[in-house]
Order: structure tokens, then sequence, then C-alpha cells
């Protein structure tokens, strides 16, 4: 009974929204599975991102825009940015708040988050 207990308590579903950055009308809501890498949820709800490496930190095709500032300083805190990950987003030119998806476990700090794409 214990272990049925646990599987439920860690499959808590996260509420976040996809926008499109070219078209801001364009708006999914995704309830997330907590725990889970976010790049693999986006990709399970058929998020139009290429995820060409796999999820293995290796490009920025999984790059995610996180729309308000206070939500990326969370999100930061909760899981700060690895050497790895900084280094993708500087070759590729890109900061600010962009996060790769690949490197984000859905968590509490991205409910009722929207993330621009």
């Amino acid at each position: 009974m214990q272990r049925i207990h646990n599987f439920f308590r860690f499959s808590k579903k996260i509420r976040l929204y996809v926008q499109s950055e070219i078209n801001p009308q364009i708006k999914l809501t995704i309830d997330a599975t907590e725990g889970e890498v976010l790049a693999k949820e986006l990709k399970r709800h058929k998020v139009p991102l290429p995820f060409e490496c796999g999820f293995s930190c290796s490009c920025s095709t999984c790059s995610v825009l996180i729309a308000n500032s206070n939500d990326f300083s969370n999100i930061q805190i909760a899981q700060p940015q690895s050497q790895e990950e900084i280094n993708v987003l500087t070759t590729e030119g890109k900061g600010g708040r962009v996060r790769l998806s690949c490197q984000i476990n859905v968590c509490k700090e991205l409910d009722g988050v929207t993330l621009l794409i």
C-alpha cells in the first residue's frame, strides 16, 4: 500500500503554458508530471521544438524563454544552471531568461509559468 501511495504522490501534475513568441495568440496549456524532464513533457505534448540532440545538453533546440523574470529567478534558485548548460547557451548566443528544457525537471516552481518558444 505504501508503494502505491508513493507512486501517486510523485505523479502530481504541474500546469504550465507554452506560448509562441511569433504569434502570442497561440498558447498551449500543459499538465506536466512533476519530476519529469521538461523537454520530454514538451515533446509528449507535441510542442513544436526539434529536440535535435535527444535531451543531452549538446544543442539549444529545446531552449525556452521564461516569460516572467520572477518566475525565472525562482526556477534558477530551485534548479541552477549547470556550467554545461551555460556553455551551450553562450555558444548559441542565448542568454537572459533562456533555459534548456532538457536541463529542467518539472517542479512546483513551474506551476503557472509561461514558456515562450
